[in-house]
């Protein structure tokens, strides 16, 4: 017989097993559970939780020598107009360099020299333009047509997003600071600002040449080990791999369009890599920590600038690991191959050449969503401009400067860059206006502005809204400078912002997509397409499929399938910061994104021979799902 010891009230009771149990208790009537919560609630209190993952701080300011560069460059020269009595011109100049200051985006120098003098040149006629334009009966619509143009610039990719908001600020400024003189005057004083800036962010190219790279490099590979780390859990995880997509996504295209060697060379193995980290920390899948490990030590090396150690990797203990192995050795040492040095510029040069840019341009220009993004910018501009004369505001063109800056959709979602952007400035406006209430000399003023400056390029990583605030300082302080009082400004430059940040809003609801899912869909169903046809042999049917290598890295020709991969999560990513009316079934996407990348990584994997009735069977299941995404990317 088996006894039971338990201890009730204190005291020692012996239960024998034959004995009949004690009946259960009838339980006490408790409380009725609460009532589901309503829709209304529900849809709130998701709202509610994206306004504060849009208004919350992203990361620290970063000090840089761009912060440097922007606090001189914009303020010398309004200290100069005023010392030599002609602010007007100074302020001018200062707006130009501004504008110079918001497209040092880059990090390596070839990449600056692209994204920040290609704009400078596109602002500069944008302003002739307006000026040329004043006084004629097709002035009005001059700005939405400048509009139009600038939305469909923006479909060019970075380049052509900063060109498209350049030219619309240097249009805006020029109309809404008139100076005396001829028509080009105000043109030159702004491209003057700008080629500074431009100059002073190229001056360190003989010191410093491919430290940026390097810097990028170990950034993506220190983001892949702390997305594959223990604590890489809930929304810490989700965070970090948004952060390794946006430095991945950098890599990717200084390496494209900034022509970097270095980059384009590891990018295959560091594109393989990221997706297969994102998809085992999206999983919760644990990965080996000396493999995390030794990724770190790999990026501080990279950085540093340090030869590699040539020690072997850890082996692994699953084919997560194998995997993850294999595209860190390849991301980290391609090694020679299709992906040499030699190979890649040719495939730069060609890549750059002008019958592909003739061609990026015509499917550009016959692509209708590209004139409808410029519609939008233009139905934005035309709706602000309408409203601020409406309401006679001092400065009608902050209005559509306010548009200039929200509507930018491959930046991130319109609806939330208006948020930050209103925030942003009220918060900008409320320390202003303190400072120019006890203002006391001009040089008191140009501190703050200097401050303001240098605050722009060092909060650009912390998030839109405290740009923003520093944008609203700058602008204030070079008002007050220029000579228009800056205190009796501060209602109407709100009023403005919330006019430009609606009539962003409205334009980008009524002529933008309704849901960003089909991209995903079509970026996906491309990346399966090129795995098929990097699976496909180019040689006789008859022939031996090629031996295997132990070790290969990965080729050049799972480069692009790798590419649309990584271009439809940075796709999702913006998907998942739009507002919650517009998300969908992220949970679904996310799901889906994740099991084709596993199909693509696996049908990519170096494998031991197979007939070729294998590679058939490979291709058909690739070509099937490629069928099954077109049909959901043509979904309403």
């Amino acid at each position: 017989m088996c006894r039971m010891s338990t201890l009730r009230h204190g005291r020692h009771r012996t239960l024998r097993s034959d004995l009949p149990l004690p009946r259960a208790r009838r339980p006490k009537p408790g409380p009725e559970p609460a009532a589901a919560p309503s829709r209304f609630r529900r849809e709130s209190g998701r709202t509610l939780r994206w306004v504060r993952q849009t208004c919350a701080p992203k990361g620290r300011p970063a000090v840089s020598p761009a912060v440097w560069r922007s606090a001189l460059a914009v303020t010398a020269p309004a200290g100069v107009g005023l010392g030599l009595g002609r602010p007007a011109e100074g302020v001018m100049v200062a707006m130009g360099a501004l504008s110079a200051v918001l497209t040092d985006v880059a990090a390596a120098y070839r990449h600056r020299a692209i994204t920040m003098l290609l704009p400078q040149l596109l602002g500069a006629a944008g302003a002739f333009a307006m000026l040329a334009a004043q006084g004629r009966w097709f002035a009005p619509g001059v700005l939405p047509a400048l509009g139009v143009v600038a939305g469909v610039l923006a479909t060019l990719g970075v380049e052509g997003s900063l060109g498209a908001m350049i030219l619309l600020m240097d249009a805006e400024v020029a109309m809404d600071l008139p100076l005396p003189g001829p028509l080009w005057w105000p043109p030159a004083l702004m491209l003057l600002g700008g080629l500074s800036v431009v100059g002073l962010a190229l001056a360190g190219r003989p010191f410093f040449r491919g430290r940026a790279e390097r810097a990028l490099l170990a950034q993506c590979l220190a983001g892949c080990a702390a997305v594959l780390a223990p604590d890489a859990a809930g929304p810490a995880g989700t965070a970090r791999r948004r952060a390794l997509h946006d430095v991945l996504e950098r890599a990717r295209h200084t390496g494209s369009v900034g022509g970097s060697v270095l980059l384009a060379r590891h990018l295959p193995g560091l594109l393989a890599l990221a997706e297969a980290a994102s998809s085992a920390g999206a999983r919760g899948l644990v990965a080996d920590p000396a493999l995390v490990g030794r990724l770190r030590a790999e990026a501080g090396r990279v950085a540093a600038g340090r030869p590699g150690a040539g020690g072997a990797w850890p082996p692994g203990h699953g084919p997560l690991d194998v995997r993850l192995v294999r595209a860190a050795r390849a991301a980290v040492d391609p090694g020679p191959g299709p992906v040499g040095s030699a190979g890649l510029r040719a495939g730069l040069r060609a890549g750059l050449s002008p019958g592909r840019r003739r061609a990026a341009v015509r499917a550009v220009l016959a692509d209708p969503r590209s004139w409808l993004g410029g519609l939008r910018v233009g139905a934005a501009l035309l709706l602000a401009g309408a409203a601020a004369a409406h309401w006679d505001l001092r400065h009608p063109y902050w209005a559509v400067l306010n548009v200039t800056f929200v509507c930018r959709p491959e930046v991130g979602p319109v609806t939330g860059r208006a948020l930050e952007r209103f925030c942003g400035t009220a918060l900008g406006l409320l320390g202003s206006g303190l400072v120019l209430a006890c203002a006391g000399p001009d040089g008191a003023l140009l501190a703050v502005l200097a401050l303001a400056a240098g605050l722009v390029p060092a909060l650009s990583g912390t998030g839109y809204l405290y740009q923003a605030a520093a944008l609203a300082t700058v602008v204030l302080m070079a008002t007050q400078l220029a000579g228009d009082p800056g205190l009796p400004l501060l209602l109407p430059n709100l009023a403005s912002c919330a006019i430009g940040c609606l009539a962003a809003v409205l334009a980008g609801e009524l002529f933008g997509p309704r849901h960003r899912h089909p991209a995903v869909a079509r970026r996906l169903a491309g990346a399966v397409e090129q795995a098929a046809l990097a699976l496909t042999p180019h040689r006789p049917r008859t022939a031996a499929p090629a031996p295997y290598r132990p070790g290969a890295a990965v080729s050049a020709a799972a480069t692009v399938p790798h590419l649309q991969l990584a271009a439809a999560r940075a796709e999702f990513e913006r998907i998942r910061r739009e507002p919650p009316w517009r998300q969908g079934a992220t949970a679904r996407w996310a799901a889906l994104i994740d099991e084709v990348e596993r199909t693509v990584d696996t049908a990519l994997a170096p494998a031991a021979p197979a007939d070729h009735r294998h590679f058939d069977a490979t291709r058909h299941h690739l070509h099937r799902l490629a069928t099954d995404l077109h049909r959901l990317a043509a979904r309403p």
